[in-house]
């Protein structure tokens, strides 16, 4: 499971982790995403997400603060095609190395104070978590 506090509040944070993995570039994972804000539970569902976006997020977060992905200028937003969580918006906040950072769709808006290093570090437990779901597969 991947986990993401936020510096500034405890009991505030996101957890991703697979719940299933179909390997190959055009198959995807069923991911189950939690948002905690004050220890109490936000959102809570099972979603799923193309393995070609699971690799960019990864690469997005695990690279915190990354100006390009694929030849596109981020200008501190990710997009992807997905109808789930959709979104990763970050601001560079007086602090140093802190960013307010936003996941969203249309439905949920999600938001955290991090620290970069702790953003790479999530990018790439999820990267882990995702590497043991393609092997795992049955």
């Amino acid at each position: 499971m991947a986990i993401l506090r936020d510096t500034s509040s405890d009991g505030t944070y996101v957890e991703f982790s697979f719940v299933k993995c179909i390997p190959g570039e055009f198959e995807g994972c069923q991911l189950n995403f939690k948002y905690y804000k004050n220890y109490k539970k936000v959102y809570d569902f099972v979603f799923g997400w193309t393995n070609l976006t699971i690799r960019d997020y990864i690469e997005v977060t695990s690279g915190f603060p990354l100006d390009m992905l694929n030849d596109f200028i981020l200008n501190n937003l990710y997009m992807s095609f997905e109808n789930h969580l959709y979104g990763l918006e970050w601001k560079k906040r007086k602090e140093k190395d802190t960013y307010r950072l936003r996941l969203y769709d249309s439905r949920i808006d999600c938001q955290l104070n991090v620290i970069d290093t702790e953003v790479r570090e999530f990018g790439n437990e999820l990267r882990i978590e995702w590497e043991k779901g393609l092997i795992n597969v049955r």
